[in-house]
């Protein structure tokens, strides 16, 4: 391996550590919606040169976390009132094709082992929950029949990722227990083929995070 594929190589080792740093900074709270990353602190702070932090928010910019503004650097991703009204809009509409096509596609067997999955989701943390929430969630998405339909879920799915590292919704533990709630009563309904149950399960959880999410972003103003 050449001297430059081999530093390459290093800087793409450091950015996941300092990708996963900034993640865990915005998770907490710490760096807030609207709130500029400070490269240079960045990499001071974790005894790296500005190459690996460089990297990685150009990776969180990719994933939608971060936006770049020019000459000005990265900023955390903001939402507002309406950017959540469109989201959750656009859930309802999503929704109704998703459980059409899960109605479809996929058997009770298969609905019942995905109930299954759903205390395999990992609680130890708000960050940890959110990623393997999403993962859980790319699974299911890989089932459905209707490809175009599981690509705008994964666009969906990414948005709600984002939202939830981004925005501090408060008591993390019963954020937890809420979307966990959702997920056995949505797929405990799917597996007993009870579609209108499932179906009210997810219209009333969006009708929660519209009533849940706006006082939420009063309460992470942008600087």
């Amino acid at each position: 391996m050449s001297m430059a594929s081999a530093e390459a190589l290093r800087i793409v080792s450091l950015s996941g550590a300092v990708r996963e740093r900034i993640m865990r900074a915005i998770a907490r709270g710490d760096l807030k919606p609207g709130a500029r990353l400070n490269e240079a602190q960045m990499a001071q702070a974790l005894r790296v040169s500005r190459g690996p932090v460089r990297e990685a928010a150009r990776e969180l910019e990719g994933q939608g976390f971060l936006v770049s503004r020019p000459n000005q650097g990265f900023y955390v991703a903001a939402f507002d009132s309406r950017a959540i009204r469109d989201i959750y809009e656009a859930k309802d509409w999503l929704e109704s094709a998703f459980l059409a096509d899960l109605a479809r596609s996929l058997p009770l067997a298969a609905r019942a082992t995905i109930l299954a999955e759903i205390d395999a989701l990992d609680i130890s943390d708000r960050l940890a929950f959110t990623e393997t929430l999403f993962a859980f969630r790319a699974r299911v998405l890989a089932l459905l029949g209707n490809r175009f339909l599981a690509d705008l879920m994964m666009v969906l799915y990414r948005k709600f990722y984002i939202v939830s590292v981004v925005v501090d919704s408060g008591d993390d533990a019963r954020r937890v227990a809420r979307i966990t709630g959702v997920q056995r009563r949505f797929w405990s309904a799917m597996a007993r083929d009870d579609l209108a149950a499932a179906a009210a399960v997810l219209r009333d959880d969006t009708a929660y995070w519209l009533a849940e999410l706006p006082p939420a972003l009063s309460r992470s103003p942008v600087p």
